[in-house]
């Protein structure tokens, strides 16, 4: 029997953690674009990429969504079903932990996935982030039932999966979404006065009314409008749906003792409407002996549109793009994801200055959307359509020029802008004898700055003191230099320090006694570093080299397992 003693998903090569080297990030210029330093677009594989920004960003994000490779029979063709979904389950994995600490506390995260890997997913997203902050499994549906796959035989596939976790849900933020949904009409009756006291309001048939509008009769609206007639009434409905209505009978045990009053009043006096007011609340309106409740109940300002609006469910099958392949002016086939969809998703989990991530960025639609919404984002992918495809988008965002996808609904203008980066080469790498050195590709700043982030320190070099590159606390600093350390350099430094300052000190060697400065640690590079992580990997997309060349093997495994029968 397993020792484990929980229900989880393993699979061969679960407990190999890959050694990420905390890479530092380099910023080219020449491609950051805008206003905006705010938004960062980062190239490189996007696991190093994750690790880059852990140390500046745990816990400050409010919102990933992620749009991970799908079909792994795509992805890994080479390798056997039984390995290949090990090595998808490991990319996940390795990524999963790292956004989970990179989500604020009440933050949210959305992985985008098709059947293929769900059932797979949702176990190990349960075991990182915990069962009870998973919020929702949403279906959204991207086609239709056309084209070659309506031919085929089984069931037609016409939709993904959205996996919807919360980082905390004892914290988690979340606002409500609303959905555009049919005309209610049930709501049939128009207020003819409703400028008058609402004792004398009179109430016509809806038809009627628009019927009177364009002076026919309400025989004829069908003739006149034809199919687009329900498009008329709805159009009409909405233009002031307070004075839309229907009437419900109400039962008195389900309305307060004054209301009960005014119900029965309403019983009393036909043909007189009565009130009964609600302190924060809509009040009552009662007539003979029902209640009127009005459409505006039911209407919500979407995108500064009013519309007839229902909370959104875990069902989103109104988001349908016919033009999806012209939005951001970028071409990506079977990868785009609609601004709409990415629109609601960061409406649901976030409001406007909070931070968003997407770590598989794809054609940029994350970051575009977020934007024009008054999000910042910060956007990884390796791939070379980071500068095919998102660079050309982000800067057409910025400038104004893309109309497309949500650009009209929410007035985009542009503005903006990202800074663009790149991840650093490894920090060591091995000379001609084997050894490991320091890159030959690394100046004094980007070592130093290395260094920081090898040790946990904050890269904050000061003018005024040489010695103070980073703080991990107020008096704790770092000094990093390839100079050899003697006496000299070290009296120097102490005799700078304050008696409550202490500083790491790395270097390639040193000569000193470390036992003559109680304020001050020494330790030599590469040395002090060389087994804390893994140098000179620059690729983890398909991690494959220590996982067992053999079919591997994916089961639920727990301790408490129930007798065969």
């Amino acid at each position: 029997m397993s020792s484990r003693n929980k229900l989880e998903l393993t699979w061969v090569g679960k407990d190999q953690e890959p050694q990420l080297e905390p890479r530092i990030l380099l910023e080219d210029t020449s491609k950051s674009y805008g206003t905006n330093p705010a938004n960062i677009l980062i190239h490189g594989d996007n696991l190093l990429a994750l690790k880059a920004i852990e140390q500046e960003y745990s816990g400050k994000i409010q919102c990933v969504y992620i749009d991970p490779p799908f079909n792994t029979q795509q992805a890994f063709e080479y390798y056997d079903d039984g390995l290949e979904h090990s090595i998808w389950l490991s990319m996940m994995k390795s990524r999963l932990q790292l956004i989970h600490k990179l989500l604020h506390e009440s933050g949210s995260l959305f992985i985008h996935i098709d059947d293929n890997e769900l059932g797979y997913l949702i176990a190990i997203t349960d075991e990182i982030f915990g069962r009870k902050n998973r919020i929702s499994v949403i279906t959204f549906k991207q086609s239709s039932v056309s084209g070659p796959k309506a031919v085929n035989p089984g069931l037609v596939t016409t939709s993904s999966f959205i996996l919807y976790y919360a980082k905390d849900k004892a914290h988690w933020k979340s606002n409500k979404v609303y959905v555009p949904v049919k005309r209610d009409d049930r709501y049939n009756k128009y207020i003819t006065n409703f400028n008058e006291h609402y004792s004398n309001w009179k109430l016509d048939n809806l038809r009627n009314v628009i019927a009177d509008k364009y002076g026919i009769k309400p025989t004829q609206l069908k003739t006149k409008f034809g199919d687009n007639l329900e498009h008329e009434i709805e159009s009409f409905v909405l233009e002031d749906p307070r004075r839309i209505v229907r009437t419900a009978r109400v039962a008195p045990k389900d309305i307060n003792p004054e209301a009960r009053i005014q119900l029965e009043n309403s019983r009393l006096h036909p043909n007189k409407v009565f009130r009964s007011e609600r302190e924060n609340k809509d009040d009552y309106y009662f007539l003979n002996g029902e209640q009127l409740v009005f459409y505006s109940t039911k209407t919500k300002e979407i995108d500064g549109k009013y519309i007839t609006g229902e909370p959104a469910s875990t069902i989103w099958d109104d988001l349908l793009s016919n033009n999806l392949h012209k939005e951001g002016g970028v071409s990506f086939p079977n990868g785009k994801k609609p601004e709409f969809l990415i629109k609601r998703i960061l409406e649901l989990s976030t409001q406007k200055g909070d931070l968003v991530l997407d770590s598989f960025a794809g054609s940029g639609t994350t970051g575009a959307v977020a934007q024009k919404i008054g999000r910042k984002w910060i956007m990884i992918e390796q791939g070379e359509h980071c500068h095919t495809h998102i660079f050309p988008r982000l800067k057409s965002v910025a400038d104004g020029d893309d109309q497309s996808g949500i650009s009209k609904a929410v007035n985009w203008q542009g503005g903006g802008g990202f800074r663009y980066f790149h991840l650093a080469p490894s920090l060591l790498s091995r000379d001609k004898f084997g050894n490991w050195i320091i890159s030959e590709e690394y100046n004094a700043t980007m070592l130093a700055e290395a260094m920081c982030t090898h040790k946990g320190f904050k890269f904050k070099p000061d003018d005024s003191f040489y010695w103070k590159q980073g703080q991990s606390t107020e008096l704790d600093f770092i000094y990093t230099t390839t100079q050899l350390v003697t006496r000299e350099i070290a009296d120097h430094i102490q005799s700078q320090m304050t008696v409550d300052e202490t500083v790491l000190v790395c270097c390639k060697a040193y000569t000193v006694n470390p036992n003559d400065y109680p304020q001050m640690t020494f330790e030599k590079i590469p040395t002090s570093i060389i087994k804390r992580c893994e140098f000179g990997k620059d690729d983890y997309s398909l991690d494959i080299a220590e996982n067992p060349q053999k079919h591997g093997t994916i089961e639920l495994d727990s301790s408490e397992q129930g007798d065969s029968q």
